[in-house]
């Protein structure tokens, strides 16, 4: 298959409900960015759709299947993408293979939710991972049709700011866990200035030493960048710290390309992914210790001006139009 370099139409499935999953916006603008006329369908289900399924005794795929295929011919798409694609049924990859149209899945949430993957990935011509290592892992079950896309930044957000006034020395934007809060509250109660930032409230206990250093909410990643310009650097736990050492979460290109020194523990692809003065503006860490030292380091001022100097090339290589560019290169194969 010959993939045009513009004017191709592309339709997108997207799970709108998930408000922490950037690239919902950022990929289809990026493809738009590239000359392609871009549609979007989200494939989450509507309060309608969710009582519907349980009446009718359907799983979530059945359930929305027939807006996907709406969609699909309304749009008469040449390509069709979906991100992690949870809700996307057989028969509407069987209905774009009967009508000749490529489909590709960008699968983000490797190596966590590998198994998950397992059962969605293979229906696909194509489909991408966020982690090096998984490729060979899908490779082991049988699936040979996954190649490594790591996520990526917004240039037009996801860059340095001028320095706004300090909400905390430390910051960390992103989702509750028991380990992050683990974690965080090990440091908090060594002396380092922690802020957390993110829909924590209801995980919390009431008397929890973190409840007053929580600004609490979704943020947009506007607002993300606004946290890393009042912070000296900021927190990168990824979820699946501890289990396994390879796979990256957005966090890593964000902040990078946002000019702020991040902590954040290792992985593999930082080695592959970065070069030696894009990595000397990270604190890689591998045990709670080491990230005590880190945050206990007394030249984030310095670490900053090499963040920032290191973000230009990080906005180059690492943008989802680069991402967007490199997916249909491979599948235009």
């Amino acid at each position: 298959m010959i993939i045009p370099e513009t004017d191709m139409n592309i339709l997108i499935a997207v799970p709108g409900n998930l408000r922490t999953v950037p690239m919902s916006r950022f990929a289809p603008d990026a493809l738009a960015a590239l000359g392609h006329r871009v549609s979007v369908v989200d494939y989450s289900l509507t309060l309608v759709e969710k009582l519907r399924a349980r009446l009718l005794g359907e799983d979530d795929a059945q359930a929305v299947a027939a807006r996907l295929l709406a969609a699909v011919e309304r749009a008469r798409p040449d390509f069709f993408l979906a991100l992690y694609g949870a809700n996307v049924a057989g028969r509407v990859l069987a209905d774009l293979r009967a009508r000749g149209v490529p489909s590709a899945n960008w699968w983000l949430n490797d190596p966590f939710q590998f198994e998950r993957a397992t059962r969605i990935l293979p229906a696909y011509d194509f489909a991408f991972t966020n982690a090096r290592d998984s490729v060979a892992a899908y490779a082991e079950r049988g699936i040979r049709n996954v190649r490594f896309l790591p996520t990526a930044c917004e240039p037009s957000v996801h860059r340095p700011l001028p320095a706004l006034a300090p909400l905390c020395d430390i910051s960390f934007a992103g989702d509750w866990s028991a380990m992050r809060e683990q974690m965080i509250g090990a440091l908090v109660a060594n002396g380092v200035d922690v802020g957390i930032f993110g829909p924590w409230r209801r995980k919390l206990g009431e008397d929890s030493p973190l409840r007053p250093r929580l600004e609490h909410g979704f943020f947009t990643p506007q607002r993300m960048a606004e946290i890393f310009a009042a912070c000296k650097a900021t927190l990168n736990i990824h979820t699946w710290r501890g289990r396994f050492d390879y796979g990256l979460n957005p966090r890593v290109f964000e902040a990078a390309a946002c000019g702020v020194p991040q902590l954040v523990d290792y992985k593999r692809e930082l080695d592959d992914l970065f070069d030696a003065a894009e990595r000397a503006a990270m604190l890689i860490y591998r045990t709670d210790e080491e990230l005590l030292d880190q945050c206990r380091r007394k030249d984030l001022g310095e670490l900053r001006s090499r963040a920032v100097a290191a973000s230009e090339s990080i906005r180059e290589k690492h943008s989802y139009v680069a991402r967007m560019r490199e997916l249909l290169k491979v599948c235009g194969k």
